[in-house]
């Protein structure tokens, strides 16, 4: 690639590095609510606890790159946050440098195809790699969000480096590299459940993706060997504590609440009877309002949320046909949403294929194992849940499958034509960068009607000057999987009365008997203070404000 064009990889890679890590540093204070699950879970490894570290629900390997930087770094209370979205940042730079091994090993295959004697050439490299880097910054920084605590990013990461093995061994047969394939699809399983069955797929691509000979098919036997020795380990583990052969309850889980019956995420007590029979459950205190125990046997700040494959084991899906279709329907809207705000993307690729014609739909077709690689994962989700943080790596290699089968009229116009048309697409996708960290920015930093980062390190504080100590039960209303003050000061929710909707009007709007009822309940379980986060002006008698935040607190105390 010449460096004398006007974008040198080293620029494209010291932008992508800037806006990430200004997409990281605008949220260093937040927290989301599976992020909290992954610290705990963390915890637990570095603690020697494996019957509480070991999850049906969370994946491991971003549980040890949190829990491993926290145990090493022991961070005060206002740095804990800090430290895991710096763990993002090393996250992100390592999927910036797995993409550059990904689109190398791209362009090393269109140069050794050779196009010198024929009508058609694909794009110049410094096209190419500038909409590349464009693509992977979309695809990180507005799909995924390097911001997120979720392990999104880091199935980005494995799944790049898996796409540069397929495209390397479509040409070159090394079984060293083909072991290392196997070896990727395995780590790839323990950052998320998903990829085993798209790990498995992935192989079988693998497989097709080159000319078939005996020393392809023992390659392909090689990697299966390695992703067995990676992925294995930890599906005896979890299956020895299920008691039945599992990989993971994630997707069985999803499937159950958001496909058919629709079981409850969290505090399913048996309804809807189709979904199964539960066989440990939340304890049910009152049913108006609706107050649960849990103090245990899980751990964790917030047990419902820390493993939900217990609570909620038992749960099945049922195939329903209708419930099928308005789920794909459903995921096929969110995928046109996440395109229709790339329209530069999709303009700009639409124009290259139409330009290029036959030999670039040819050439598409021929590049069929990416945009199998790809396409695995998007059709996966399709059948469950659809989020872009799930599907930001697969989108981008879709792109870069179809921009690397671009094979334009060989003649003095194309070079100059083709510039324009990337720079005004690298032009819509940096816009559409610079507009979803400026959101972030505002949302940081614009007062709603939940809690701010900053609120809940505040809280945290103030409960501590309270009296409350690391351990010490408490209880809340609300939805504990955003309570984050009680991870930050260590304290274990061990009850609430449930009420997830805006005000907690589920809690309020009861009559002043039924809240004393609960609060009886919520003192029965052994909470010391009950918290609640923007109670209305009328509340009860003994709720007092935390500091400066609209976090209130009650104590139970008698």
């Amino acid at each position: 690639m010449n460096e004398s064009k006007a974008f040198s990889e080293r620029s494209l890679l010291m932008v992508c590095i800037a806006l990430g890590a200004a997409q990281i540093w605008i949220v260093r204070y937040a927290m989301n609510q599976d992020g909290m699950s992954y610290l705990d879970v963390g915890d637990a490894y570095f603690r020697g606890d494996w019957a509480r570290a070991i999850s049906g629900y969370w994946s491991p390997m971003y549980t040890w790159l949190v829990g491993a930087a926290l145990y090493l770094i022991r961070p005060s209370m206002g740095w804990e946050f800090k430290t895991v979205h710096l763990v993002n940042f090393v996250i992100y730079l390592g999927a910036l440098f797995a993409f550059r091994f990904f689109l190398h090993a791209v362009l090393r295959a269109i140069r050794e195809e050779g196009t010198s004697g024929e009508e058609h050439v694909p794009l110049p490299d410094w096209i190419f790699c500038g909409l590349g880097y464009a693509i992977f910054l979309w695809g990180t920084v507005v799909l995924i969000d390097p911001g997120d605590v979720t392990p999104d990013l880091l199935v980005a990461f494995f799944l790049f480096l898996i796409a540069g093995c397929l495209v390397e061994l479509s040409g070159h047969e090394s079984y060293g590299e083909f072991a290392i394939f196997g070896a990727l699809c395995g780590a790839a399983y323990l950052s998320k459940a998903a990829m085993f069955p798209v790990g498995i797929g992935l192989v079988a691509v693998l497989l097709f993706s080159g000319k078939m000979s005996k020393r392809r098919v023992a390659g392909v036997l090689l990697a299966c060997l390695f992703f067995a020795i990676v992925s294995l380990p930890y599906v005896s583990a979890l299956s020895k504590q299920k008691g039945r052969l599992t990989f993971g309850d994630s997707g069985k889980l999803a499937y159950a609440s958001m496909v058919s019956p629709g079981v409850p995420q969290k505090h399913w007590q048996g309804t809807p009877t189709e979904g199964g029979t539960p066989k440990h459950t939340t304890r049910q205190l009152l049913e108006h309002p609706p107050v649960f125990e849990f103090a245990e046997p899980v751990g964790g700040t917030y047990a419902p949320w820390y493993d939900p494959s217990y609570w909620n084991d038992g749960a099945h899906g049922k195939f329903r046909l209708r419930s099928q279709i308005r789920v794909l329907a459903q995921s096929a809207r969110n995928y046109m949403k996440m395109l229709e705000r790339e329209l530069g993307l999709l303009a700009g690729v639409f124009i290259f294929i139409l330009w290029g014609g036959q030999p670039t739909r040819s050439a598409i077709v021929s590049n069929w194992p990416l945009l199998a690689a790809a396409g695995l994962s998007l059709c996966a989700y399709s059948v469950v849940l659809v989020r872009s943080r799930y599907v930001g790596g697969s989108f981008v290699l879709l792109f870069i499958a179809i921009l690397a089968s671009v094979r334009l009229p060989k003649n003095t116009q194309t070079a100059v034509l083709a510039k324009y048309v990337a720079l005004g697409v690298m032009g819509t996708i940096l816009f559409s960068v610079l507009g979803r960290v400026a959101e972030t920015a505002y949302m940081a930093n614009t007062v709603y009607a939940y809690a701010l980062p900053k609120d809940d390190l505040i809280a945290a504080e103030g409960l501590q000057r309270l009296g409350l100590r690391a351990g010490d039960p408490v209880a809340m209303i609300g939805d504990g999987t955003v309570s984050y003050w009680a991870r930050l000061g260590r304290f274990k929710i061990v009850a609430e009365a449930f009420s997830p909707d805006a005000g907690q009007r589920q809690f309020w709007g009861e009559s002043l008997e039924h809240r004393e009822q609960a609060y009886e309940c919520l003192r029965r379980s052994g909470a010391k203070m009950v918290v609640a986060w923007a109670p209305p002006e009328t509340m009860d008698p003994g709720w007092k404000q935390i500091s400066t935040t609209n976090y209130y607190v009650y104590s139970l105390a008698k």
